[in-house]
C-alpha cells in the first residue's frame, strides 16, 4: 500500500493531539494519531464505559434478572469497545468514510470504530489544517470514492 494523498491536523487547544489522514492506492483511508491523542480517545472511551457500567449497575437493582442480563452485555460491550485506541488507524474502506469541508475550511470525518455499531467523528477547524492540503486531500477522497476499485 502507498500513499496517495496526505492530510494533516492539529488541535488549537492541545497541539499534542496531532496526526495524519493518509488515502492509501488500495481505496482505504488511514487515521496515523499522536500518541497523545490515541491517548485522549482512550481516555474518553473509559469515561464512556464507566458511565455505561454505572447504567447497567443501577438497572440490574431493580431488576436482578435483567440486571445479570445487563452486566453480560455491558462486559462484551466493553470487550468490542476496547479496542478503539488500538483499531483507530486501521485502514477502511472509503465507501465505509464520510469525508467533508465545511465554508471555513474545517474537516469533517465520520468513519465506523470498532465494529458497526459505533461511529468515530473527527473534525478539524480550516486553522487546524493546512488549506491546499486539505483541498488536495478531499479533491483526492472524492476522487477515487468515486472511481471503481
Amino acid at each position: 500500500m502507498s500513499e496517495i494523498a496526505r492530510l494533516r491536523f492539529k488541535s488549537l487547544s492541545k497541539p499534542k493531539e496531532s496526526g495524519k489522514l493518509l488515502l492509501l492506492d488500495d481505496g482505504t483511508i488511514q487515521v496515523q494519531p499522536s500518541e497523545a491523542l490515541r491517548d485522549e480517545m482512550a481516555r474518553l472511551e473509559e469515561v464512556a464505559l464507566s458511565r455505561a457500567y454505572v447504567f447497567g449497575t443501577r438497572l440490574g437493582i431493580g431488576l436482578i434478572i435483567a440486571g445479570g442480563l445487563a452486566v453480560g452485555i455491558g462486559w462484551l460491550v466493553g470487550r468490542i469497545f476496547g479496542k478503539l485506541g488500538y483499531t483507530l488507524s486501521a485502514p477502511r474502506p472509503l465507501s465505509e468514510v464520510t469525508l467533508t469541508r465545511d465554508e471555513g475550511g474545517g474537516v469533517h470525518l465520520i468513519l465506523h470504530g470498532a465494529n458497526r455499531l459505533q461511529k468515530i467523528q473527527m473534525n478539524w477547524n480550516g486553522d487546524e489544517v493546512l488549506r491546499e492540503e486539505a483541498d488536495q486531500f478531499v479533491a483526492k477522497f472524492n476522487e477515487l470514492r468515486q472511481a471503481p476499485i
